[in-house]
């Protein structure tokens, strides 16, 4: 991981990334602290739509999943992408720190965690551990 200068964020390859977020404004907060590496940003308002959409798009590099969403939830809609995709990172989203914590950490099939509200230089710092 390589960076510009000692304060910037870490340097990360463009990305194809799935958020599925049904909160319009943290929609529009995520597509702006993503648009700086995100090759290509999909959006899912429920985890229904997240699945679909991992399906239609197998060039999908990394997914930022809520885990509190109508129609299904993060939980099961992770574990129906990993069904067709083990190697996929999923990252789990949730506004409850330690319910976001304990679902990337007890073999939910999270990869990582990101505890909502976050700043950018956070989020891109959490990203680039794995890119």
């Amino acid at each position: 991981m390589e960076t510009s200068n000692p304060g910037s964020a870490p340097a990360i390859k463009k990305l194809r990334i799935l958020l599925a977020e049904d909160d319009q404004i943290n929609q529009k907060l995520f597509s702006y602290m993503l648009n700086d590496i995100a090759e290509e940003l999909l959006i899912a308002s429920t985890g229904v739509e997240a699945i679909n959409m991992h399906k239609e798009h197998s060039d999908i590099d990394l997914i930022l999943m809520d885990l509190k969403m109508p129609e299904m939830d993060g939980y099961e809609a992770v574990k129906n992408i990993r069904e067709s995709d083990k190697a996929i990172k999923i990252f789990a989203l949730s506004a409850f720190a330690p319910e976001t914590q304990k679902a990337a950490s007890n073999g939910n099939d999270f990869n990582d965690y990101v505890s909502k509200p976050i700043r950018k230089a956070d989020l891109l710092k959490i990203i680039g551990k794995h890119f």
